[in-house]
């Protein structure tokens, strides 16, 4: 089964062409690991999957992006609600200027409650789910601003969950971070595909390798390879996956 199906999605911003005939099929509940020189257009297919290209007004979109059976770029689409159920956890940690508990709070409290649960559950829960609750919960109402680099990183996570998304896009998520942190949130993102269908960008090979299980390769705006990554990175079957691969890890 599959999270999300990319079916010739072309990007230009202005008249520069970042993503050329891209089409791709997004395995669920698993991470995909999206690979590739900078500006290969690893980003802008990511950013593709939930419609935030739409914030820069010269980026032109053509092509189709289905979840759930429906085209998100078609005319009568909610985009705020594509947003919601798939979400972002972008490579530097950006709190709200609000406290720890507000943090968490925020989406549930605009996009609605499930039945059963209070705002303070959620809090709870996702805090836990992420591995923060026990450092603290004796402090939820100060600022998050307050917090470490890695915490922070663990709370935007925290807050992502709390509007229960279905999909976790994760754009360097572990770049501005320290060694142990980055791994702490390696294994959350291990874990939390479970639940949930995880898409990430990253430039660290190895790390791919340890977390990935499906490969997508980009070059220069276009698919080069992708498959099961256990495939991928024994028999990689381009000529330039071998290339590069060969250069990253070597």
């Amino acid at each position: 089964m599959y999270a999300l199906t990319i079916k010739e999605l072309n990007v230009w911003y202005g008249k520069n062409q970042a993503l050329k005939n891209v089409s791709l099929n997004i395995p669920l509940r698993q991470i995909t690991a999206i690979i590739g020189p900078s500006g290969c257009g690893k980003t802008t297919l990511l950013k593709s999957l939930n419609r935030l290209l739409d914030l820069n007004e010269d980026v032109k979109v053509k092509g189709k992006v289905f979840y759930d059976d429906v085209d998100i770029y078609g005319p009568e689409v909610d985009v705020t609600e594509v947003r919601t159920r798939i979400g972002l956890l972008a490579q530097k940690p950006f709190p709200l200027p609000m406290s720890i508990y507000d943090n968490v709070a925020y989406g549930p409290r605009i996009h609605g409650l499930p039945n059963g649960q209070s705002i303070a559950e959620i809090v709870e829960s996702r805090l836990k789910a992420v591995g923060l609750w026990e450092e603290v919960s004796g402090r939820l109402k100060t600022p998050a601003a307050g917090l470490s680099v890695g915490q922070q990183q663990r709370l935007c996570l925290a807050r992502a969950l709390a509007v229960r998304p279905d999909v976790l896009l994760c754009d360097e998520s572990t770049a501005s971070l320290d060694p142990i942190s980055a791994r702490g949130i390696e294994e959350l993102l291990r874990n939390l595909k479970e639940q949930y269908t995880l898409v990430m960008v990253t430039h660290d090979i190895d790390q791919a390798r340890r977390l990935a299980d499906h490969v997508v390769f980009m070059w220069l705006g276009e698919l080069v390879e992708h498959g099961p990554a256990k495939r991928f990175f024994a028999e990689p079957r381009e000529a330039l996956t071998q290339a590069y691969l060969a250069r990253e890890i070597g």
